[in-house]
């Protein structure tokens, strides 16, 4: 009897894994809804944004992504709201909503801890050209004394992409000790190198500094402030129904918990990953940042201290480029500006900036033209394809969108970086 029961367990096993192999090789999405909202408006070319749709339903035909949400603002109005494809197709089919709750994977970085850090600066609890140690005494070991929190921002600390041999099951103290005791692979402030030690690291020194959890503080400093409702570590169970589900890994679905495997090690509440959030709350913090950190609903000429979430100085110290002057991958602090992981496109000037997440998320800001572009999918439902098409997806939107905006003045303006240059004509 246990051996028949055993045989029937392995069958079911063996079932599961054939029907992903066949899945892998004759993927096919549904195609799902689709609703698009074209504002008509003075100075843009609305007839351009025409082409967005196409794109997409090209990659959910293809199989890239189910679906995606994509929401642009521009002069603080929506110009472009379009919800396509599915929100999830597995355990079953689910038409996608605009209301989609997205695991932003490393939008955390700028949409939690960059802004948490520079209010911290602006309070004069932190001085980024400090070394790390100076609030995190542990962190000097081998040979880290002279490491910056500038560095740890511009991802230019000399610091490994990842923990190495991070074990799948961790915990907070340990990964710090673990994180301790790392070397540099290159002297800081030489190479520009993404890392999510990095916000790791940041994130600590948030709670040190503040004394509070991150997850806690940026409810209370960031999310709430701006009125993102839907913006959160660890969402509750009660809206599992509205977030687009990631990958299935080790027989799970990841599903309302946070796809980054660090992150979920460390209980889904960490610096470089963690926040779920949606097009709305996204499009209303790219709006904050472009008003100068204004919060939603105070006037201008308002000068109580809770008028505003960042100041306007603080923000374009973290917008601007900050990575030595040598480096051809321009960053600011925690955002890209013009690196190989840019999805600015190539007509957006270069004083705009941006993110993106694995999981398949961005957000691209220009305070030029005072644009904003959201993109959300979830390219790594059921399980991410190798080549990463929504990539050129970004970038291809990114160059419509900056192409349909025409009242906007050429004084200063510059739209071809270093970074881009250097890719461009670098041979493969």
């Amino acid at each position: 009897m246990l051996l028949k029961s055993l045989c029937y367990i392995l069958m079911l096993i063996l079932a599961g894994f054939w029907s992903i192999q066949s899945f892998s090789q004759n993927r096919s999405f549904p195609k799902g809804t689709k609703t698009v909202y074209i504002a008509k408006m003075r100075g843009v070319r609305s007839d351009l944004l025409r082409n967005i749709a196409p794109i997409v339903e090209t990659s959910i035909s293809h199989s890239q992504y189910p679906g995606a949400v994509i929401l642009i603002g521009h002069k603080g109005r929506f110009i472009y709201r379009g919800v396509f494809g599915n929100r999830r197709i597995d355990p079953n089919v689910a038409p996608m909503r605009f209301d989609t709750i997205f695991d932003l994977a490393s939008l955390t970085k700028v949409v939690a801890i960059t802004p948490a850090i520079m209010q911290l600066v602006e309070q004069g609890k932190m001085d980024i050209d400090q070394p790390v140690a100076t609030y995190w005494p542990q962190f000097a070991a081998q040979n880290k004394n002279a490491v910056t929190v500038r560095e740890l921002l511009t991802h230019t600390s000399g610091l490994p992409a990842e923990i190495p041999n991070q074990p799948k099951i961790s915990n907070v103290r340990d990964t710090l000790d673990r994180i301790a005791q790392l070397s540099l692979i290159h002297p800081a402030g030489t190479k520009f190198l993404y890392s999510d030690v990095n916000f790791i690291i940041l994130g600590h020194l948030v709670e040190i500094i503040s004394k509070e959890k991150i997850n806690i503080y940026a409810k209370n400093h960031i999310f709430k402030p701006l009125k993102m409702n839907s913006t959160f570590y660890i969402p509750a169970t009660s809206l599992r129904d509205r977030i687009a589900p990631t990958e299935m890994i080790e027989s799970k679905l990841r599903w309302g918990e946070v796809h980054d495997p660090l992150a979920h090690s460390l209980g889904g509440v960490a610096g470089n990953a963690g926040v779920f959030s949606d097009a709305m709350d996204l499009g209303r913090y790219a709006q904050s940042l472009l008003n100068g950190g204004q919060l939603p609903g105070t006037k201008r000429e308002k000068t109580a201290s809770s008028s505003h979430f960042l100041g306007p100085l603080a923000i374009t110290k973290m917008t601007t480029p900050q990575t030595p002057a040598d480096l051809v991958e321009v960053r600011g602090l925690g955002w890209d500006i013009d690196s190989h992981y840019s999805n600015r496109g190539i007509l957006f000037p270069i004083q705009s900036y941006g993110h993106t997440g694995w999981t398949g998320t961005s957000l691209w800001i220009d305070p030029i033209t005072k644009t904003w572009i959201v993109i959300l999918t979830s390219r790594t439902h059921p399980f991410p394809l190798k080549d990463n098409q929504v990539a050129q997806d970004r970038r291809s939107i990114a160059n419509i969108v900056s192409a349909s905006i025409i009242d906007v003045s050429n004084d200063h303006l510059h739209n071809t970086g270093k970074g881009e240059l250097d890719r461009a004509y670098k041979p493969l």
